[in-house]
């Protein structure tokens, strides 16, 4: 027999429904937490919002009833929300993730990140055009869009090196060209001595 227990806090906010728990998760509380969610469904509640934080240990079959809790809520078009950032709750809960929306902290519900913000525009897109936008379908557009990035990006990549390169032929040039420069000076000042004596003859200057 387990003497700890559970403590389970309800709260409306607006049109939400806030469920706080504290304390370990057992699968002998299941039937009592099922019960309560009937009763709110039944009163018309639509939008849960499931706070998990405080939650020292939980088992798989709870994690298994929240599947199923959001089965039947979504099915009543309502919606399930889950807040915890407990690394004990996150190890059962990991695993599905991808299938009930689950946030860090209440401040994270009001953006839901970058993924929940294609969600809301593509169900605009779908209320206003009558097209609905499928989680494979906008996977693959994120995809593509992503690839299209990194390609924009490697290509800014070339663009920056081939210049690179360019400068650095140009400043070989321009350093190639003033050492030309000195050492024509330097042959033409030692060459001088021998144009004045009649050696040598300045073909440049009778030109």
């Amino acid at each position: 027999m387990r003497f700890d227990s559970l403590d389970i806090t309800i709260e409306g906010r607006d049109d939400v429904v806030w469920i706080k728990f504290s304390g370990p998760f057992h699968k002998e509380q299941i039937p009592h937490i099922r019960e309560k969610f009937s009763v709110l469904l039944e009163d018309g509640n639509r939008l849960f919002i499931v706070d998990l934080e405080n939650v020292t240990g939980i088992e798989d079959s709870a994690v298994q009833m929240f599947l199923q809790l959001l089965s039947i809520i979504k099915a009543k078009n309502g919606e399930l929300k889950l807040i915890f950032k407990n690394e004990a709750v996150w190890k059962v809960f990991s695993q599905f993730s991808n299938l009930i929306p689950i946030f860090p902290d209440a401040s994270a519900l009001k953006s839901g990140g970058f993924l929940a913000s294609l969600r809301r525009r593509s169900e605009a897109l779908s209320r206003k055009t009558g097209i609905r936008i499928s989680r494979p379908v906008a996977i693959f557009l994120l995809t593509v869009l992503c690839g299209w990035f990194l390609t924009l990006v490697f290509i800014i990549y070339l663009q920056n090196r081939h210049i690179k390169d360019q400068q650095k032929e140009l400043l070989e040039l321009t350093q190639w060209k003033q050492h030309s420069i000195i050492e024509i000076n330097s042959l033409s000042e030692r060459i001088k001595p021998l144009e004045q004596l009649g050696i040598l003859r300045d073909t440049i200057s009778e030109k």
